[in-house]
């Protein structure tokens, strides 16, 4: 099987999962709404790195996104 490369292109499909899981972290733990977890992390420089192929960070897991985050 061949994997496909990622490139700043494509980097984008491997982000929603991850928000969505840092998002009901966030109203869980911290009793944001999910509106106002949503605007966080996309008005947050973490997530900057994220949308960015050759920082890496799309490569993690969820859990190490949000500590960053927090």
């Amino acid at each position: 099987m061949i994997k496909p490369k990622i490139t700043q292109k494509n980097v984008h499909l491997f982000i929603p999962n991850k928000v969505a899981k840092i998002c009901c972290e966030l109203n869980s733990s911290k009793k944001l709404s999910l509106n106002d977890s949503i605007l966080k992390i996309y008005n947050s420089p973490v997530y900057e790195d994220l949308s960015r192929e050759s920082s890496k960070l799309w490569q993690e897991g969820w859990v190490y996104i949000y500590q960053m985050l927090i």
